[in-house]
């Protein structure tokens, strides 16, 4: 089954990847309230010179676990003016402990070792991690040390890092996961893009907006007679 699912979430990349270029080449724009959502005040991004892409996820999140394959192959695959992010999302206590556990691991450096190890455990094996005791043990079974998690989790700049994290949450207005956010301006969401493909190939258009954006050269105003 679970060959089944990753040959059929390669297969929808390869569709986001060629459809996205039809849709950019033949001129056919998706719409903003349609496919998309123009944020009211947009988020300052962390680098101005780049169009950055965020996943709003939690691995508490059976949705956020199917599109994994389709969205960690795309984003290996995005060219150099784009960088991705996630941020987690924090509603319930659950997902509370699972985004100071993601945030835990990106301050150990350990998120390649334990992001798809992690999501497997919660929705294929079915543990319970929902709190930070459980979390420390399947921390020390990847190999990581269990003191070091507990003392990262319980760490201020975990602390701000989760704050951080509400306060974009806020800010994205999403009214589920996953959601994607482009350059702090847009959001797409499955529910208005109808596919977790579909929500790939919109963000694809809206990088491109991005870039057209960013390399326009404003005219030169003409000197006064």
């Amino acid at each position: 089954m679970k060959y089944i699912v990753m040959v059929l979430s390669w297969v929808s990349l390869a569709l986001v990847v060629t459809t996205s270029q039809e849709v950019l080449s033949e001129g056919i724009p998706y719409e903003e309230g349609t496919h998309y959502v123009a944020l009211p005040i947009p988020i300052k991004t962390r680098q101005a010179d780049k169009i950055e892409v965020a996943e709003y996820f939690s691995y508490g999140c059976p949705h956020c676990y199917q599109f994994e394959p389709l969205i960690g192959a795309w984003k290996r695959e995005l060219a150099d003016d784009v960088v991705f992010s996630r941020t987690p999302a924090i509603w319930n206590p659950d997902y509370q402990v699972y985004a100071q556990t993601y945030l835990t691991a990106q301050a150990l450096n350990v998120l390649d070792q334990i992001h798809v190890p992690l999501f497997d455990a919660i929705h294929n094996k079915r543990r319970r991690l929902n709190d930070p005791e459980q979390m420390a043990e399947f921390f020390g079974e990847m190999g990581i040390d269990p003191m070091a998690f507990a003392r990262t989790y319980s760490s201020f700049g975990v602390r701000a890092s989760y704050q951080q994290a509400e306060a974009k949450g806020r800010a994205y207005r999403s009214s589920g996961v996953p959601a994607i956010v482009v350059n702090g301006k847009y959001r797409i969401e499955g529910s208005m893009a109808g596919s977790s493909a579909e929500m790939l190939k919109i963000a694809n258009y809206l990088v491109e907006k991005e870039r057209n954006l960013k390399n326009k050269v404003p005219a030169l105003k003409q000197p006064a007679s």
